[in-house]
């Protein structure tokens, strides 16, 4: 299928639930709203979400080709960068220096909310067997008093090969993608569509 079949059929669809409301999605907008859906479904596939009517193999097959390894970085300050291609951080390893000791140890990922008593909590500490990190701003940060994180070496999901009208599209959920592609839309019509309606008082 190529992308521009994909729109006609997302448009079809549209077109069904309502003809008058939704003959104005435009192609580019579909296509918007379906890399949104791919990006959205991977990362769902990868924690094991997918219909029994998807073929498990090709997915395994889809996401074989998404895992990438990438080899150590340095890391300055405690923090580094993420290559814009990274979708997940699946798992990630640091090389920790305190004092004269120093090796590569297993990491820990942290929200980046609020959480009440993180300092006291010895569950939510930073150690150097052990160090936290968050993703801020596209880069790894982490949370290390009295060591420091040099290196890291990490595996990801990378991001998915963007959608264009020219594409060919040969994933094994063509029609997963297309309905999560409605959604979108739709979720995205009636949001503007509520924001646009006049405020109604109660007097």
């Amino acid at each position: 299928m190529t992308g521009a079949t994909f729109i006609t059929h997302v448009q079809v669809k549209l077109n069904r639930l309502d003809t008058a409301a939704y003959e104005d999605v435009r192609p580019e907008e579909v296509i918007f709203f379906a890399n949104d859906a791919l990006k959205s479904l991977t990362l769902g596939f990868d924690l094991g979400y997918y219909s029994q009517l998807v073929d498990r193999q090709l997915l395994d097959v889809y996401l074989a080709g998404l895992h990438k390894v990438q080899p150590e970085l340095v890391v300055t300050g405690n923090e580094v960068a993420l290559p814009v291609t990274v979708l997940k951080v699946k798992g990630l390893e640091a090389f920790v220096v305190k004092g004269t000791e120093s090796g590569w140890v297993d990491t820990r990922r942290q929200t980046n909310e609020e959480v009440p008593n993180r300092e006291s909590n010895p569950f939510l500490n930073s150690f150097p067997d052990m160090p936290n990190w968050r993703l801020i701003g596209g880069k790894i940060k982490f949370d290390a008093v009295g060591f420091n994180c040099t290196k890291v070496r990490y595996d990801y999901l990378a991001t998915p090969t963007v959608i264009t009208e020219g594409s060919t599209l040969t994933y094994p959920f063509m029609p997963e993608l297309e309905d999560k592609t409605v959604i979108l839309i739709l979720e995205n019509l009636e949001a503007r569509r509520v924001q646009t309606q006049p405020a109604v008082t109660k007097s």
